[in-house]
């Protein structure tokens, strides 16, 4: 875990639940994972069902010819155990994180151009009846209605698919086909199996129907942890985790909606009245009725899916470095190794508080799980204690800038004595070693000096405490 100041660390932990949505201009081009700037996200496969029936009926009203009435109601249901509604938007739905302010991380969907879905829809037309023939009363639901007709099934099936871009902010439209209303007889059954006698009269009793709906599914949220994104250019800002990684729980949230009409059409055809044929000259000829199809949207849920981004994760020493003792006009080297342990690359810059201290300039990437060795040229103009806070700039999400302390002479590499708070963001990982002296440097070093004192004054200091050490042991 990082060590930060208290008030960094503060901030955080009272900014680490809080969430808001960002609406933002469409981004004019896609992320370029070069550039390392953002990062995308696993693909997630956003599956959704719907296997109720729509929530309308529709109600034909009574129609009536001479000694017949006859009134439908109609629901829209699933056809056996496949779903009424299916939208399946294959692995082309991205997450696109950037970080353009420290601490936070924008999260947006965007679609993989070469993924597209399909929302598919299936369903049958189920009646129930009450009717009126010569006299007397019909009335059955649907569930009694469909055990009277062989094989127990409605005789509509209606199905029809429509591409459909991964999240679906913009929708989809699928308007289903109508058979032709004297091609589409939903039943037929004889009045005996209705309940009237052979001897009140006999004959037929069918029911026409088509529909013609128009289903719309259309995506109302993505919901990022606690951010939610609302539309296509939305994005949502979560707090940027301490991590090598970022998983994003993602979990969508939709409606269907529907619109059209239905055309109902009953049949009748009377064989005999009272005992008496009819030679088939009594058919009653009924007209159509049209009835909208229209109802509450329905909400339609995702499966739950978790995306992974993978993030710069930079690290600088822990603790200040000493270069030890450097002389006046000489020059020392240090390498410091700078980590990122995070599963996207990173890139650094450098910069140092004291000139005297040297650091590359321009722009370094290090590559995912890998480590940069950081120069530091000290070019002693004297040989007094000199320190500088090294900043590291980053595109590390939760820590963008970073530094720590290196000194020589004796001067203090603690955060704690600089004024200016070095150490600014520093995480532990960060490694040093002392490069070797060059020949003609004309330089010593000598790590293990006590402060503000050169290696032959330390050399006394021990000389000394050894002889008071010496002289308690033969007392």
């Amino acid at each position: 875990m990082p060590i930060r100041s208290f008030s960094r660390a503060g901030l955080a932990a009272l900014l680490a639940s809080i969430a808001t949505f960002a609406a933002a201009p469409a981004e004019a081009a896609p992320c370029d994972a070069a550039s390392l700037t953002c990062s995308v996200g696993t693909a997630a496969s956003l599956k959704a069902q719907i296997t109720q029936q729509l929530p309308t009926q529709i109600d034909s009203g009574w129609m009536d010819k001479g000694n017949i009435k006859i009134r439908t109601r109609f629901t829209i249901d699933p056809v056996g155990q496949d779903p009424l509604m299916a939208i399946d938007m294959q692995k082309g739905a991205l997450v696109e994180a950037t970080w353009p302010e420290p601490g936070y991380v924008n999260l947006k969907p965007v679609l993989d151009q070469g993924a597209q879905g399909a929302m598919n829809i299936r369903y049958t037309l189920v009646p129930s009846l009450e009717a009126s023939i010569y006299g007397i009363n019909v009335n059955y639901n649907a569930s009694q209605l469909v055990n009277k007709i062989p094989g127990a099934k409605f005789n509509y099936d209606s199905r029809a698919s429509a591409p459909a871009l991964p999240w679906t902010f913009a929708g989809v439209d699928l308007k289903m086909p109508a058979p032709p209303l004297d091609a589409s007889t939903i039943f037929s059954l004889p009045f005996s199996q209705l309940g009237v006698g052979t001897g009140v009269a006999e004959g037929t009793l069918s029911i026409q129907a088509a529909a013609a709906p128009t289903f719309k599914y259309i995506t109302k949220q993505v919901a990022f942890d606690a951010g939610v994104v609302t539309s296509a250019d939305g994005s949502a800002k979560i707090p940027a985790p301490d991590a090598d990684f970022m998983e994003v729980s993602a979990l969508v949230a939709g409606e269907l909606s529907f619109t059209g009409s239905l055309d109902v059409r009953p049949v009748v055809k009377v064989d005999s009245v009272a005992g008496v044929p009819t030679f088939g000259l009594v058919k009653f000829s009924f007209s159509a009725v049209s009835k909208a199809i229209s109802g509450a949207p329905m909400p339609v849920g995702f499966e739950h899916q978790t995306i992974r981004i993978p993030l710069a994760n930079v690290k600088v020493p822990a603790a200040g470095v000493s270069l030890g003792e450097v002389k006046g006009g000489s020059e020392a080297t240090k390498t410091i190794t700078i980590q990122n342990t995070g599963e996207l690359g990173a890139k650094l810059t450098f910069a140092s508080s004291d000139p005297q201290f040297q650091v590359p300039s321009g722009e370094v990437k290090v590559p995912p799980k890998s480590t940069y060795d950081l120069k530091v040229v000290l070019k002693a103009t004297n040989g007094g204690a000199a320190s500088s806070t090294i900043t590291v700039r980053s595109n590390d999400a939760d820590s963008p800038e970073q530094s720590f302390k290196i000194g020589a002479n004796g001067a203090s590499v603690d955060d704690e004595d600089d004024a200016e708070g070095g150490g600014k963001g520093r995480r532990t990982g960060g490694k040093d070693s002392l490069d070797p002296i060059g020949e003609n440097s004309g330089c010593s070093a000598a790590p293990g000096a006590l402060p503000g004192t050169t290696t032959f004054a330390a050399l006394g200091v021990a000389l000394g405490l050894a002889m008071i050490a010496r002289r308690r042991r033969a007392r």
